[in-house]
């Protein structure tokens, strides 16, 4: 058990993750960066094989590829040290509900992947493209691991009974990894199965699907034909118009994923009513040439014996008859502008200047009146002086 060990004193292996055919893989901590890590643990038989990928792929440096941080070279062991990703891996997609648009821009980003690695200065093909190479993180990245390794002959042998033409495995006498037009089809192919797989009819909730006895491709009824035929030109060699090159597909997963691409909803501000004018401004025109309203309105069909009401036809939004419709008739709305009119014509309200002005003439008045008092009274007193 190598869980609770500390390599190179520094990576802490905390739990194994999985057991598979060449290595261990396991949960860690890098203590001197305190960061969570991914170490494979490779056994004797299998450390020159993993030792001459890492030479070809320390270099890669791609947002789909899973990073490689660093090699602990034991006398027994090899511990490759890499970037720890979180996510679903390709048994747990096989159990989600995936759109046709989701696997076709899953099996795109794969397709960028080989684009970078075939792009690289070292023109490396990845050769062992299988289910266990794959990851989604939880962002909906894919995450590509295990470029240059020998190819698992068990799983290609498995499968090469839809479409191989007899070819397992191209250019066996190749050192791993090395590109060759034998290799890029092989790699196409291998995208194309794994697409295939996610496609496929399967019972609910599998978590693998194995290859049909006949060899046929049955995929599930939902599948867009059009994925369908992209796919059979990836998996079969010998399909007239067949896909060999990452290149060609991922062209391909392009144009498919922009039709099937889901229409982006954009949310409409809510709001909490509405003026009485702001109504009267959202009613629909009049019809041309003077014609009423209820003319323009489409009619349900009343033609049936016994009165019956036709069905509406499926996919047309509810209709009402004109008899339902009176736009000719008053409201209470158009009551309530009534009454409002007639109450304005009976008491009309003075304007305010109006009123402002008589205001200040009464002031006046008053003023004055007061004044010709005041003047008779001291008139009278002083002739009652002098006498």
């Amino acid at each position: 058990m190598e869980t609770g060990r500390v390599i190179n004193r520094r990576y802490l292996l905390q739990r194994l993750v999985k057991q598979g055919q060449c290595s261990a893989v396991y949960q860690g901590t890098d203590q001197v960066l305190q960061r969570v890590v991914t170490v494979k643990a490779v056994p004797a038989p299998y450390i020159q094989a993993y030792r001459a990928a890492i030479k070809l792929t320390a270099h890669f440096s791609h947002p789909n590829i899973i990073g490689l941080y660093d090699l602990v070279i034991e006398p027994d062991m090899l511990y490759v040290v890499q970037e720890h990703v979180e996510g679903d891996d390709f048994a747990a997609l096989l159990q989600r509900p995936l759109s046709a648009y989701e696997v076709v821009d899953l099996s795109g980003q794969i397709c960028l992947a080989l684009l970078y690695a075939s792009a690289s200065t070292s023109r490396v093909a990845h050769g062992d493209l299988t289910p266990s190479a794959v990851i989604r993180d939880h962002s909906g990245l894919v995450r590509i691991n295990n470029f240059a390794l020998p190819a698992d002959q068990a799983y290609f042998q498995k499968w090469s009974i839809m479409g191989s033409d007899g070819v397992i495995v191209s250019d066996t006498d190749l050192p791993c990894g090395m590109l060759s037009e034998g290799r890029q089809a092989d790699d196409t192919r291998a995208v194309g199965l794994l697409l295939y797989q996610l496609l496929a009819s399967r019972a609910p909730g599998a978590a693998v699907v194995e290859p049909r006895p006949d060899g046929r491709l049955s995929f599930q009824r939902n599948v867009p034909p059009e994925l369908c035929e992209t796919v059979a030109r990836a998996v079969v060699r010998r399909h007239p118009h067949a896909i060999s090159t990452p290149e060609e597909l991922q062209a391909e997963l392009k144009t498919l994923a922009e039709a099937l691409e889901p229409p982006l909803l954009v949310p409409m501000p809510v709001t909490s009513g509405y003026t009485y004018d702001e109504a009267i401004s959202t009613r629909p025109p009049a019809a041309a040439g003077g014609a009423k309203l209820a003319a323009a309105l489409p009619v349900r069909d009343t033609d049936h014996p016994g009165g019956e009401v036709s069905p509406y036809q499926s996919g047309q939004s509810l209709k009402l008859p004109v008899a339902d419709i009176a736009p000719s008739a008053p409201t209470i709305a158009d009551a309530a502008f009534k009454l409002a009119a007639a109450r304005r014509a009976a008491y009309p309200e003075p304007p305010a200047q109006n009123r402002g002005s008589s205001l200040w003439l009464t002031i006046l008045l008053i003023g004055l009146i007061a004044f010709a008092a005041l003047f008779v009274v001291g008139y009278l007193i002083g002739q009652f002086l002098i006498k």
